[in-house]
């Protein structure tokens, strides 16, 4: 099950959302599972990270899920706000590409 948590967009124009991949793996045990897209403003949206903690509770779940966002916020999302960050991404994804995809160029 997949659920949007939240997003956002940033000052530089990328929206970030987080989306709730959680699942239970055994008896009361979950693996909280967070998804960190980005879409920029021509509409590509990519797996930026996935964000998990294994072994909470039912009780836990909410609390942790919050925990793991606000860690990413405090973080990770600082770098992402920068106004060259979303040239230097994509920048990155194109030349992944096309070391994986040689033939492809």
């Amino acid at each position: 099950m997949t659920d949007l948590l939240t997003g956002e967009t940033l000052a530089n124009g990328v929206t970030v959302e987080f989306c709730d991949k959680t699942n239970r793996y055994y008896g009361d045990y979950h693996r909280v599972c967070i998804e960190v897209s980005l879409i920029f403003d021509d509409g590509q949206r990519h797996v930026f990270q996935t964000l998990e903690r294994m072994g909470v509770s039912s009780d836990d779940l909410d609390s942790v899920k919050s925990q793991v966002v606000t860690a990413f916020r405090q973080g990770t999302m600082t770098y992402m706000a920068g106004d060259q960050f979303p040239q230097k991404f994509l920048a990155l994804l194109s030349q992944r590409k096309k070391t994986l995809l040689p033939g492809l160029r």
